[in-house]
């Protein structure tokens, strides 16, 4: 087959383009690039990190033909799971906040998820999501947990794919490297190998109202900063295996009027439309 030519869904994940955003660049007088991973087939970067963690249990011979893979997700990592679970021949299961919005709670079962809407409660009650998610896998036959918060799986796929692809990409002249996180996969992953190319990039994490993760950076205590966010799987309440050790210079905290005249601007100045 040409080399051009992808094969399949899976062939599609990675890759995507770095886009120089006119409007901050201009403004800042720096080349603001951002990382276009709403090109990924299942619309985000959680793709990277859900062919990871399959494939790894694929490698351990824990996920066998008709198998079942689980995971506790506020979205787009289930949205990624059920696209590679459909390409593979898996069935898909996710316990998600029933927070989230019905929208991505639709789109997970037009892919075919069996997707099962818990109450949105903290890490440390055992119905919290990901627990649930951890005990169905644990009770069902031939079912995995793919456990994204605390496999680093998920980070080992920005480290092998979404850090390379940037140092590539810029040609190794990249000052910083920024993003939110829930999981700590992609900042830590994609940080660890930026770190290995320069130690002098430097990495920031950013982190919406009610996470802990900005004061973890910053002071070293989990303490919320803030009562709460309208953003959807981002920030944290803990630090997660793959955030452990991760070589993080400095956080900003970032209010959602922020985040949400951002978009907005993304829209109409700079043309960015995704969905």
């Amino acid at each position: 087959m040409p080399r051009l030519i992808k094969q399949g869904f899976i062939g599609m994940i990675g890759n995507t383009p770095l886009i120089r955003i006119g409007s901050l660049s201009e403004a800042t007088g720096c080349n603001i690039l951002a990382k276009a991973e709403f090109l990924n087939p299942g619309g985000s970067v959680k793709d990277r990190a859900a062919l990871f963690v399959v494939e790894e249990n694929e490698r351990a011979g824990l996920l066998k033909p008709g198998g079942i893979v689980v995971e506790g997700t506020a979205g787009n990592t289930g949205i990624g799971l059920a696209h590679v679970c459909a390409a593979k021949g898996y069935k898909c299961v996710v316990f998600m906040p029933n927070t989230q919005s019905r929208e991505k709670i639709q789109a997970l079962q037009f892919l075919g998820a069996d997707v099962r809407p818990v109450p949105a409660v903290a890490f440390s009650d055992p119905l919290n999501y990901n627990h649930q998610a951890r005990d169905y896998a644990t009770k069902t036959p031939n079912a995995v947990w793919t456990n994204q918060f605390d496999n680093v799986s998920n980070r080992l796929a920005h480290i092998k794919t979404t850090g390379p692809e940037i140092w590539e990409q810029t040609e190794g002249n990249i000052d910083a490297f920024t993003c939110a996180t829930g999981t700590g996969g992609t900042l830590a992953g994609t940080a660890i190998y930026l770190k290995q190319k320069n130690p002098n990039i430097k990495i920031v994490l950013a982190d919406p109202p009610g996470s802990v993760l900005f004061n973890f950076v910053k002071n070293g205590v989990l303490e919320r900063e803030g009562a709460g966010s309208v953003t959807e799987g981002i920030g944290q309440g803990r630090v997660t295996d793959n955030l452990k050790d991760s070589p993080i210079d400095d956080a900003v905290h970032i209010e959602d009027r922020r985040s949400i005249e951002m978009v907005q601007c993304f829209i109409s100045i700079d043309c960015f439309v995704w969905h």
